[in-house]
């Protein structure tokens, strides 16, 4: 096990995790602000409507690994309006590519919660902050298509430390130590967000009137 779980290790991992979150974050906050945008469009009349629905279904059928590639390879090295301006880098081609994922993601439980409000009720609203936390973890886990365009995150520093044993059976625990990690840790927090979604329910159906309720 020290030759497996280092101190060298657990520090490169920690960061790599770090990067992980990173990159969820951005993404999730970029594609809130398209999701809005999106939101606003299907909650419109017929013709908005149309629109939107017609630029949402690329979003939700875009591989993310096929995305990735093509904004690393395809796209200019520098990209940006004005005096803001940023590099293409492999970070941003992961952002990017989970953007997809996030604005659609975002764009339907927005269009959902304001149609749940026209019709009186705050249930969509109250389950807005665990929707979203719940793509956070989606978007956490994917980002490790970084690792295959040299992004170092936790995937990218766990396969480094797994070619760099000798044995099998080392390789194996390491690689079975860092999926039992992601499975209690993760899982965990979403059982919690799940366990607070269900709370909200209960409190935003005991004050709504049952005229009003969703479901």
């Amino acid at each position: 096990m020290n030759r497996v779980l280092t101190p060298a290790f657990l520090g490169d991992f920690a960061a790599g995790l770090l990067v992980n979150l990173h990159i969820a974050a951005v993404a999730l906050g970029l594609g809130l602000v398209g999701g809005l945008a999106l939101a606003a469009l299907l909650t419109a009349g017929p013709a908005l409507r149309r629109i939107g629905e017609t630029l949402l279904w690329p979003l939700r059928a875009a591989p993310t690994f096929v995305v990735m590639f093509v904004l690393l390879n395809l796209l200019p090295s520098e990209l940006g309006f004005g005096p803001l301006r940023t590099a293409m880098s492999p970070w941003w081609a992961v952002v990017l590519s989970q953007c997809a994922y996030t604005t659609a993601f975002a764009a339907d439980v927005l269009a959902d919660a304001w149609r749940q409000r026209r019709q009186g009720s705050n249930l969509g609203l109250a389950l807005l902050p665990t929707a979203l936390l719940r793509a956070f973890f989606v978007v956490t886990l994917s980002s490790g298509f970084g690792a295959a365009i040299g992004v170092v995150e936790s995937t990218a520093v766990t396969m480094r430390a797994i070619e760099a044993l000798p044995g099998l059976s080392e390789r194996l625990l390491l690689l079975g130590s860092v999926m039992v990690f992601y499975t209690v840790c993760l899982q965990s927090l979403y059982a919690a967000a799940v366990w607070g979604r269900d709370r909200l329910v209960q409190r935003v159906r005991a004050v709504e009137p049952t005229s009003t309720r969703i479901g």
